[in-house]
C-alpha cells in the first residue's frame, strides 16, 4: 500500500519516526542519568583487593527465618583481604535476587538498577593475599542490607591492611542466595520483626520471643550475635586451612563494625565474645544489657542528634519518636558505661543510608530526601577517617592523632572521648 492510500502522508510517517527516535533517545539519557554506574571511591591505602566467597552452617543451631525444623543456620560470607595482585574487577553484587530484594524496598523497578548490581568494585576474586598477617573485621548486615552495602567502608578499610568479614544473614538480609539455589528473604513483615527487637522488650535479658518454634532468648539481637561468633570460629579455621588465606589472618586482632541492625549486633557479640578486641556501631540502638552494662573493649559509637532524624522523618519518612528516643538514649548509656576506651563521633550531615552506598547509586535517593545534606564521598571519607583511626589504634597500636582532636573535628564532625580508668 503507497503513502495516499494509506491516508499517511510520507512527511507525516517521518515526523513519527523521528519522534519515536527522541522519545527513545530522551528515555536512554534519562536511565544513565537517573540510574548510572556508581562509582565507588578509590581506596587510599597501600594494597589492592582481593575477595573470597564461603558459605558455613551451623549445625548446632536451628533457622528460626524458614519454617522447616530441620533447617539449621546458613550464612554465606565474603571475605575482603590484602592483596596486590591485578585480575579484573569483581562486579558488585553476585545474585540478581539481592537487587530484586532492593529494589521492591524502594519500589523501583529491578531492571533499572542493573547498572547498580554490575557495578565494577576494587576487588579481585580470589587474589592471591599480600604478606603478612592482618587484623580482622567482621560487618554484620544491616536489616534488608547485603553483605557489600557499605562497600565504600570495606574497601578502605582493606587496602590499608584490614581483612573484612562481611555477612549475609538470613531473614534480615535483602536475599540470602544459598549455594543449592534457595533463597532465604528479608523477613517481609517489618512490624513483625519489631517485635523482636530491644525497643519492644522492656527487659531483653527475660524474655524469650519464639519464632517459627526457635526461642530467641532475649530477641534477635543475641542470636544474630552468635552469627558473629560461629563466623569468627570459622575464620580461625581458614587462619590455618585456606588455600589462599592461611597465615594472613590475625585472628587475635578481631574487631567488629556495622551500621544500624549490624550496630546492634556487633556490640552484643563483644559483650558476649573478648575475642573482640574492638567495636564500632553506627547509627544504632542497643540492648538493655549492652547499654546497661558496657563493653569491656574500646568503643566508637557513630551516630547524629536526635533533630536530625527529626528532620529525616519530615523529609522520608520513618524514625518515630520512641524509636529516636531509644537509639539516642541506649547509644548515650553505652557510651556513658563502657569499661574501654570510647568515642561518639556525632556527624550531623549523615542520614540512616549515609552509611551506605544507597545514596551513589541514583540521585533519586537524595532527590527524596533519604540522604543526608552532606556529600555522599565526604560522609564516605568522614566515616572512614574516624573508623580508620580507631582501628589502627586498638589493633594495630599505632598512633592515631584524629582521635586526640576533641576541640577542632572535621567539618560537621563532632568528637567526644572518654578514656578507661
Amino acid at each position: 500500500m503507497n503513502a495516499a492510500r494509506s491516508g499517511v502522508p510520507d512527511f507525516a510517517r517521518g515526523l513519527i519516526a523521528v519522534s519515536l527516535l527522541v522519545v527513545v533517545a530522551l528515555a536512554a539519557v534519562a536511565w544513565f542519568v537517573l540510574f548510572p554506574t556508581p562509582r565507588f571511591p578509590e581506596p587510599t591505602g597501600p594494597y589492592g583487593v582481593g575477595t573470597r566467597i564461603y558459605d558455613w552452617t551451623d549445625v548446632t543451631r536451628p533457622e528460626p527465618f524458614t519454617a522447616d525444623s530441620n533447617d539449621h543456620r546458613q550464612l554465606v560470607v565474603q571475605i575482603w583481604y590484602p592483596t596486590h595482585a591485578p585480575g579484573p574487577r569483581d562486579r558488585y553484587i553476585e545474585h540478581s535476587e539481592t537487587m530484586a530484594a532492593v529494589s521492591a524496598r524502594f519500589h523501583v523497578p529491578a531492571f533499572l538498577l542493573r547498572n547498580i548490581e554490575r557495578a565494577p568494585t576494587h576487588a579481585v576474586l580470589n587474589a592471591s593475599a599480600a604478606e603478612g598477617r592482618f587484623p580482622v573485621l567482621l560487618n554484620p548486615t544491616g536489616f534488608s542490607g547485603f553483605r557489600d552495602a557499605s562497600l565504600f567502608w570495606i574497601e578502605e578499610l582493606t587496602s590499608h591492611g584490614y581483612v573484612v568479614v562481611g555477612l549475609d544473614q538470613p531473614g534480615t538480609a535483602a536475599a540470602t542466595v544459598l549455594p543449592d539455589g534457595r533463597v532465604i528473604p528479608v523477613m517481609a513483615d517489618i512490624a513483625e520483626f519489631k517485635r523482636y527487637m530491644p525497643l519492644a522488650l522492656s527487659d531483653a535479658s527475660n524474655q524469650t520471643p519464639d519464632m517459627n518454634g526457635v526461642a530467641l532468648p532475649g530477641g534477635i539481637i543475641p542470636f544474630l550475635a552468635e552469627d558473629l561468633r560461629f563466623v569468627l570460629n570459622k575464620v580461625e579455621t581458614l587462619a590455618s586451612e585456606d588455600a589462599v588465606l592461611a597465615g594472613h589472618l590475625d585472628v587475635e586482632r578481631a574487631g567488629v563494625f556495622g551500621v544500624s541492625l549490624g550496630g546492634y549486633t556487633g556490640p552484643e557479640a563483644c559483650h558476649l565474645d573478648q575475642r573482640f578486641r574492638a567495636c564500632l556501631a553506627a547509627d544504632a540502638g542497643q540492648t538493655a544489657r549492652v547499654a546497661r552494662e558496657g563493653l569491656q573493649q574500646p568503643l566508637m559509637i557513630m551516630s547524629r542528634d536526635a533533630s536530625v532524624m527529626r528532620h529525616e522523618r519530615a523529609k522520608a519518612g520513618g524514625w518515630p519518636e520512641p524509636e529516636i528516643g531509644h537509639t539516642i538514649d541506649t547509644e548515650r548509656a553505652l557510651f556513658e558505661h563502657n569499661h574501654g576506651d570510647a568515642y561518639y563521633v556525632t556527624m550531623n550531615g549523615m542520614y540512616h543510608v549515609n552509611w551506605t552506598d544507597a545514596p551513589i547509586w541514583t540521585p533519586i535517593v537524595r532527590w527524596m530526601g533519604l540522604a543526608g545534606p552532606i556529600d555522599p564521598y565526604r560522609g564516605f571519607a568522614d566515616t572512614n577517617a574516624y573508623a580508620l583511626a580507631f582501628f589502627d589504634r586498638y589493633l594495630k597500636a599505632q598512633p592515631s592523632p584524629l582521635l586526640e582532636d576533641t576541640a577542632h573535628t572535621r567539618r560537621d564532625v563532632q568528637l567526644e572521648a572518654r578514656r578507661s580508668q
